[in-house]
């Protein structure tokens, strides 16, 4: 799930509230995912939305906060996204710069592997449950899923950073590899026909649901086609220009 709480309007109760629905309607038996992603913890080629080389800390490394499982989540994942990370019988994966947080039935399974050269890893767990993609009050360009897809078709997206990381032995960096950007995902709502979603609002928010395999499938073939048609348009965009001849 991917949701903005702002978006919904006034829920008595918040963030919590909004889980506490979901999960019931998920039963024991569903289980709940989310990205719980930690940029401050990440010594990155390019920050401010991919427009400036280098890291916002160039030379002043020791403002990266190393990665623990307390660790909020970045502020544009939202609030339900950094609620759930501490919800009852939650867990999350040590991924140091991409991690995700799951609850429900086999949520331990699904964040205890993770790999530090591919973000994705959970999500590709995911998978073989034909999972659904919910998104609440966002856009495609929030849906991780979907660099599955560019993964897959253009990896050259995808970029070695480093990680603050703590160990037995105390904080220390680890090398990443991290996602290109994803600010054009939105394009591919023009790749969906209406059958393949489901749609509704809840308060102010639109609602969509995908199947997950479906969005990837989608992608790809978009991707295949022509390896710009998600790209963000931006010239400043150095992600996204990098696939420009």
């Amino acid at each position: 799930m991917h949701a903005s709480l702002s978006r919904i309007g006034v829920v008595e109760g918040g963030a919590a509230m909004v889980l506490h629905r979901l999960l019931s309607l998920l039963g024991k038996k569903g289980t709940l995912l989310m990205p719980t992603f930690t940029s401050v913890a990440r010594h990155s080629y390019a920050h401010d939305n991919f427009t400036t080389p280098g890291c916002w800390c160039e030379g002043r490394e020791s403002r990266h906060l190393p990665f623990i499982p307390e660790l909020q989540p970045d502020k544009e994942l939202g609030e339900i996204s950094h609620r759930l990370c501490s919800w009852p019988a939650s867990r999350r994966s040590r991924h140091p710069a991409f991690s995700f947080a799951a609850v429900g039935n086999g949520s331990d399974e699904l964040v205890r592997r993770y790999s530090l050269t591919d973000p994705l890893q959970p999500l590709k767990d995911f998978l073989k449950h034909s999972p659904l993609v919910l998104t609440i009050g966002v856009r495609l360009d929030a849906v991780s899923a979907i660099h599955v897809a560019a993964q897959r078709r253009i990896p050259g997206l995808f970029v070695k950073e480093r990680a603050l990381n703590v160990t037995s032995s105390g904080p220390s960096w680890v090398e990443v590899v991290a996602m290109g950007c994803g600010n054009g995902f939105g394009k591919l709502e023009a790749h969906i026909t209406p059958s393949e979603v489901q749609r509704t609002e809840i308060g102010t928010a639109s609602v969509s649901l995908y199947s997950m395999k479906n969005l990837i499938a989608t992608a790809e073939r978009a991707l295949g086609d022509d390896p710009t048609a998600l790209s963000c348009g931006r010239s400043t965009c150095l992600s996204c220009q990098s696939l420009r001849p």
